[in-house]
């Protein structure tokens, strides 16, 4: 490479990435150790973001696993992780949200690519050091998003896109190659990602849009005890369907984020994204990286085989709550899918 360039970005937003809910035992944060990793951010990102090479050729696509919450895509960025010769962001690099150069670059001087994967998840965390992080402490700090609730028309244009594709070129750079991401709040900025890097390329997790919505039910009982309590990407703001019960919310919930993502992908093209269900996912999952390999291919770059690929993985089912709110949950899915949006 030619002469390099570096810049400092300046961190312009809260150290504190995300206003979580308090959760249910055992996914509840220790307050201590939130502060913990606050602190060395802090520390870490100007001593980072001074060595940021802002020059940078996209010179490696950009792998983003995407889809409605509880759809399968935790295990289909664990079958990416465990399978091909590609980067991702493991449980350690995920704690180095504003440093995650640093971050990758102790992970791989640790070794943790090479521990055997698991292939367990609860609700979207895994537990293993070396296993796959959604990484959502980036992605709102970049996007700009307090929480995990849509933000009003425009704000897309406060976010800083420049900086955004500095830190995620420098990340690809690092890893010598592709890296894979699963971030959900980039559901609302999938095109603008792709113009902003066109190397971009996004992989959709489809599923039976009933067995998704009774997920996200079981989801909100574990995280929080309770049905009442919203879990994972909300449309429309922090108040929206409020009113309504716990099984409508969720229908609504999938089926307005499975029509986002839908128009998106009406606009990005086959040779960015390709579609994958959930259970072909789980009945042959090397084809799905073949999928993969080749969707990267295109862009330039196909990723080796790292390890043969699990035969097949047994579907998980909500049989307890089919009985209690299938119906209920399929009448909703019916209603608002007849509508061009459900209403805000």
């Amino acid at each position: 490479m030619g002469s390099v360039s570096v810049v400092r970005l300046v961190a312009d937003v809260g150290a504190t990435p995300r206003s979580d809910p308090a959760f249910a035992e055992p996914f509840a944060k220790s307050p201590a150790d939130e502060e913990l990793l606050e602190r060395l951010n802090a520390a870490l990102a100007p001593v980072e973001e001074a060595e940021y090479v802002v020059d940078l050729d996209e010179k490696y696509p950009t792998l983003h696993v995407i889809g409605v919450p509880r759809s399968g895509t935790t295990l289909l960025y664990q079958l990416i992780a465990a399978g091909l010769e590609i980067g991702y962001v493991d449980n350690l690099t995920a704690a180095f949200w504003r440093a995650p150069v640093y971050g990758l670059r102790l992970s791989r001087k640790l070794g943790l690519r090479r521990l055997a994967p698991s292939f367990d998840s609860a609700f979207g965390r895994t537990k293993g050091v070396g296993e796959p992080h959604e990484f959502g402490y980036f992605w709102n700090y970049h996007l700009r998003y307090p929480g995990l609730s849509a933000l009003p028309d425009g704000h897309e244009e406060a976010i800083d896109w420049p900086r955004l594709r500095t830190v995620l070129v420098n990340m690809a750079h690092w890893n010598g190659g592709p890296i894979a991401f699963k971030p959900m709040l980039l559901t609302w900025h999938l095109e603008r990602m792709h113009q902003e890097m066109p190397g971009t390329c996004y992989v959709w997790v489809r599923r039976d849009p009933r067995e998704t919505a009774l997920s996200l039910l079981s989801m909100r009982r574990s995280l929080f005890g309770s049905y009442e309590a919203w879990a994972s990407l909300r449309p429309f703001g922090p108040e929206w369907l409020a009113d309504e019960p716990p099984w409508r919310q969720v229908a609504a919930q999938v089926v307005v984020l499975d029509q986002t993502i839908e128009a998106a992908a009406g606009n990005i093209g086959s040779d960015s994204l390709i579609t994958v269900d959930y259970t072909k996912l789980c009945a042959t999952p090397g084809a799905v990286l073949e999928q993969i390999r080749a969707l990267l291919g295109a862009k330039g770059d196909v990723p080796d085989v790292r390890t043969t690929p699990p035969r097949a993985f047994e579907p998980r089912r909500q049989s307890e709550l089919e009985a209690e709110f299938g119906d209920l949950v399929g009448e909703a899915l019916t209603h608002y899918s007849r509508t061009s949006a459900a209403p805000q």
